[in-house]
Formats: C-alpha cells, structure tokens, sequence
C-alpha cells in the first residue's frame, strides 16, 4: 500500500538508505531483466537435451547437475553396447571353433539350441521323441549343423552367452535411465520457468518527488 512521508535535509541518507534497500530487494526482478521465460520452451530444450531447458531458464545448479547425468548415462550406454558387441563376437567364434556352427546371420533361437543340445542330431532326435510326426525338424545341411567337442565346452558356451546378455541389460537399463533423465529435466526446467515468470510479474515502484516546502513527498508500492 501507498505511504507517505515528509523529509527534511537532514535525513537523506536516511533516504539513500532506503533506495538502496528497495534496489536490494529487487535483485530477483532485476536477475531476469531479458523477460518472462516460457514453461513450454524450457521443458521442449530439456527434452532435447536435458539441462538446456535449465540453461533457458536460469536453473543455476541444476544445468550442471543434467549436464552432467546425460553424460554419463551416454558413456554408460556406448560403454555395455560395446562391451555386449565384444562378447557377442567372442561366443559367436568359440561356437564355430568347438561346434563348427555357422554363426553368420543366425538368429538367436539357433544359439538358444546351441545351449541346449549338444548336436544337431541330438536337437532334432529329441524334438522327434516329444512331438512324433508333428516334430519341427532343422534341416542337417553344413549351414545348420553344429557338434559340441565336448560337454565342457557347450557350458562354456552358456557362460560366455551368459555374460554378453548381462552386458546387454546393462545398456538396455542405461537407455530406461536417459528417458527418465529427460523426463526429470522437462518436469524441472518447466518449474523453474514458472517460478521466474512468477517472480518477474512482481513490480516495485517508488516514487520522490520534491514539495514546494523544502522537503520530498516518497511513494513505496509493491504488487505481487
């Protein structure tokens, strides 16, 4: 609300004061003098690239904190899918080393029966006991056919497959954690646009205005 005062010389600095009280008090509308900043703006820059919306926004520390955690989750990702890749091509050789499998182009339900059965002929001699004549036979062509030198190596087989797959989840849980990194980021750079256009709809006005009798009339408004 509007007040009012008569001052005289004798207290300007009193008045020196309280302008710079006011000016203090202003910092926050002042911070962002290039205008009201848009919710919708700051959470489509974070869903591009988490931690631009905060940049847009004026987010301070929390630019670097999404900066920095998409970053990471990026290098973890090409992290396992690498290592997952290398794995991969480790079973794949040691099949066609100790089974002579042809792993080129293979599906993976030709290395889960790799797993399984020790041959080919072991494969489709068990699928004819359980099924009979319904049996779904692999044909026993040079591009199918695989035989084990030995159990020993099939379960080793199982272990190094084993160990790719673990790898895979890992960059699998990596692509879920830079979704909801960007998720976060879109929730929090929307927050804080709102809370600086809340802040920048606040005016403060003063008024002081020399009066005919040697003192100054002094007006304090604040609207919120």
């Amino acid at each position: 609300h509007p007040w009012k005062s008569t001052m005289t010389p004798n207290i300007k600095k009193s008045l020196s004061c309280l302008l710079i009280l006011c000016l203090l008090g202003g910092r926050p509308v002042l911070s962002h003098a290039n205008g009201p900043k848009s919710p919708r703006k700051a959470a489509f820059l974070s869903l591009l690239l988490p931690g631009a919306g905060e940049l847009y926004a004026g987010g301070g520390r929390s630019v670097r904190f999404f900066f920095f955690t998409e970053g990471a989750f990026w290098t973890g990702l090409f992290a396992f899918k690498a290592l997952a890749s290398t794995r991969e091509s480790t079973f794949k050789s040691f099949a066609a080393a100790h089974a002579g499998a042809q792993t080129e182009g293979k599906q993976n339900s030709f290395f889960d029966e790799l797993e399984r059965f020790q041959s080919i002929y072991t494969r489709n001699a068990r699928q004819q006991y359980v099924a009979g004549d319904l049996a779904t036979l692999t044909p026993e062509t040079p591009d199918n056919t695989w035989e084990w030198d030995s159990e020993a190596s099939r379960l080793k087989f199982q272990k190094l497959r084993s160990r790719e797959n673990w790898a895979g989840q890992k960059a699998f849980l990596f692509i879920g954690a830079l979704l909801f990194n960007r998720f976060a980021s879109t929730l929090n750079a929307a927050r804080i646009a709102r809370k600086i256009r809340t802040t920048a709809s606040q005016k403060v006005e003063m008024e002081v205005i020399p009066r005919p009798d040697g003192g100054l009339h002094s007006r304090l408004q604040v609207r919120f």
